[in-house]
């Protein structure tokens, strides 16, 4: 098996009606996969989730999955509170998804020290969007010719970039990528990033959920252009072998989520 054959596809790849969906994930030039995706689709609104597990051997892997794993049950039980109250809700099965993980990992692997990332979106049944996130892991919304949002990172270079010491450009392959300032640790207190965005998504509009491994190589005007894409699946297999061959000899594991409406 080759480099680009050995990927976990999470779940449903094909794609979803309304709208068009893809959730790829691939191990890149790493041992594990230490990266995690989940979906929900439902007559309230659809869920995103992507996650970027940090740590020692097992430890980013078990914290990135405990917790996706945990927030989609959590979500399950309070899709009625999704659809009234996003913001309260999304922030809190956060915070029950990190003690759920955080529990399982001292119960199950003491001593590890394991902490993730993770980007959420959750689109309401009338194309309201909300976000949250934690750490570099990137939320996108584009319209075919521009973009219109992006999350930002909690990390060292998105301090540089915020005071103009970086371009946009420079912060895949700064030195300083990778350092991050706030992540879902075990015992820790979460502190994410929230957002009810006013405009609602329009037909054509795109989200994009993706790990640094996927970003950090791809470009702005390139993420624009996923906005085009006609088949998901197999033009997002290509622009994530693309991350994966512009990273080499080592490239970090790569996983994304595309929904066009």
């Amino acid at each position: 098996m080759n480099l680009f054959e050995r990927f976990s596809n999470i779940f449903n790849r094909k794609p979803i009606k309304p709208g068009k969906f893809t959730e790829l994930s691939y191990v890149g030039h790493r041992d594990t996969n230490q990266d995690y995706a989940v979906h929900l689709f439902t007559p309230q609104g659809k869920l995103f989730i992507v996650a970027d597990g940090l740590g020692g051997h097992q430890g980013g892997e078990l914290a990135s999955r405990y917790f996706c794993e945990a927030f989609l049950i959590f979500a399950r039980q309070n899709l009625n509170k999704l659809k009234k109250q996003p913001e309260a809700a999304l922030i809190s099965l956060t915070e029950q998804a990190a003690k759920t993980m955080s529990e399982k990992i001292i119960q199950e692997h003491p001593g590890i020290k394991a902490h993730t990332t993770c980007a959420i979106c959750w689109l309401s049944s009338d194309n309201k969007l909300s976000t949250l996130h934690i750490g570099d892991t990137r939320i996108y919304w584009i319209s075919p010719n521009k973009l219109n949002w992006r999350s930002r990172d909690h990390s060292v270079i998105q301090m540089k970039l915020d005071r103009g010491e970086i371009t946009e450009q420079q912060m895949g392959t700064h030195p300083d990528q990778g350092a991050l300032t706030r992540s879902i640790g075990v015992g820790n207190k979460v502190n994410p990033s929230f957002k009810t965005h006013s405009q609602k998504l329009s037909k054509g509009d795109t989200l994009l959920l993706c790990t640094d491994g996927f970003w950090e190589r791809i470009s702005k005007n390139e993420i624009i252009s996923l906005a085009k894409i006609k088949k998901p699946e197999k033009e997002m297999t290509v622009w994530i072998k693309t991350a994966i061959e512009r990273a080499q000899p080592r490239s970090d594991n790569v996983t994304a989520q595309l929904f066009i409406l």
